[in-house]
């Protein structure tokens, strides 16, 4: 049997995350892993609460995509450079959909341990994102 590498894990994760498979995005992620939005300044800890987060977001965003842009590893450590694009099509916490749409680009960097996303973070600039939304006001 072929060991998983971690670039493998990162992209099937975002693969099972386009394709709304959340079983299998659930998956990839480590129990004790810590899950980091530097953008948005939430953590969240195991599977369960990290794919809770990443639903809540292609659920306001039902057409919410991600592509892969390039990807470096070192050891078990993983860079991705990501652009993501959506339109705000249902309600999102405590905000009316107003059919925006918006693109952004970011990055994350995992460690990948075991076939496992043991650890990521994800940086983006949430006022590029919430300026497109017209949502400024929660800046």
């Amino acid at each position: 049997m072929t060991a998983v590498t971690p670039e493998a894990t990162l992209r099937a994760f975002f693969d099972a995350l386009n394709r709304r498979d959340y079983a299998r995005a659930q998956a990839c992620i480590a129990e004790h892993c810590q899950w980091e939005s530097f953008g948005s300044g939430v953590v969240r800890v195991g599977p369960a609460a990290a794919i809770a987060g990443l639903r809540e977001v292609t659920t306001a965003f039902p057409d919410w995509r991600a592509e892969l842009l390039r990807v470096m590893t070192s050891g078990n450590c993983v860079v991705v450079e990501w652009n993501t694009r959506g339109t705000f099509d249902r309600p999102f916490r405590d905000r009316p959909p107003n059919g925006k749409r918006f693109e952004r680009r970011g990055c994350a960097v995992a460690e990948v341990v075991d076939g496992k996303i043991a650890r990521y973070r994800d940086y983006f600039d949430r006022a590029i994102l919430l300026q497109q939304l017209d949502l400024m006001d929660l800046l």
